[in-house]
């Protein structure tokens, strides 16, 4: 297959040059097309405030480019301007460091790449690495597992059905052997101690950096979500859409709020 590949760690990351490498090594002809720094918790975001700059980078694949922009942005200007001619038959967006896994999605820059890619009518999954102790400190193995078992898997996905929906796939902080296997399921919710980190300039002018810090997940153990499966060992895979219409709410209250007399 044709793949392109995009991330929001940024060109140089790690697990974007492992899921390189193991799509190369699967005999796949793969396109990098990803920002040319950090661009996590950037959401669905596109760059409206100033040109953007796009370099070609060796080193990578065979045709590589990054761009000052966001996630969003490298997938956007890579179908419908380097790629136009040459469309690929899947985007693949990872693999992040760090899981995306219940409210952390809308944040993700990694899952609203693979969005933006289904908003233009491409296939496209998004893979992300949890962190523990063990994956931190042998991140590189992790990654390469992941990015193996990433090519598995797209061989047993239907991605020719993919056309409203991605996959969101979080491989578990495990060592391999001790993957339970695989949970399709719904997204959870993160929970956050909400924080900001209040500091003073050489000018005497306050600013601030975000300093919340993830305190768990809250979710009913009846609820069969990402964020459960994951925790317990277990490949996540849930399909989302950028279309985030609730049709329960549409069909319940379509006929009633229709029927409202505004007085002009």
């Amino acid at each position: 297959m044709n793949i392109l590949i995009t991330n929001d760690d940024g060109f140089h990351a790690l697990g974007i040059r492992a899921l390189a490498d193991a799509a190369i090594h699967a005999g796949h002809h793969v396109t990098v097309i990803a920002p040319d720094r950090e661009k996590s918790a950037c959401g669905h975001a596109l760059t409206m405030d100033m040109p953007l700059t796009i370099k070609r980078i060796d080193g990578i694949a065979e045709e590589a480019y990054s761009v000052s922009g966001t996630p969003a942005d490298c997938v956007k200007v890579g179908l419908t301007h380097l790629l136009k001619d040459k469309q690929p038959d899947i985007v693949l967006s990872g693999i992040n460091i760090g899981a995306n896994l219940g409210s952390d999605i809308v944040y993700s820059g990694t899952v609203n790449a693979a969005l933006e890619a289904n908003m233009l009518g491409m296939p496209a999954i998004a893979f992300s690495q949890a962190l523990g102790r063990q994956s931190r400190e042998n991140i590189d193995l992790y990654l390469k597992n992941a990015a193996a078992l990433s090519m598995e898997l797209i061989r047993h996905f239907e991605i020719q059905a993919m056309k409203d929906y991605i996959y969101n796939v979080n491989f578990p902080a495990v060592p391999q052997e001790a993957i339970q296997g695989i949970k399709m399921c719904e997204q959870g919710i993160s929970a956050y101690d909400e924080a900001y980190d209040k500091r003073v300039d050489p000018f005497g002018r306050d600013y601030y950096w975000i300093s919340g810090q993830m305190i768990g997940h809250s979710y009913n153990e009846s609820h069969q979500t990402d964020v459960k499966w994951c925790r317990e060992g277990y490949i996540s895979i849930t399909p989302l859409r950028w279309n985030q219409t609730v049709e329960t709410e549409l069909a319940r209250s379509k006929c009633k709020i229709e029927q409202i007399k505004l007085h002009f």
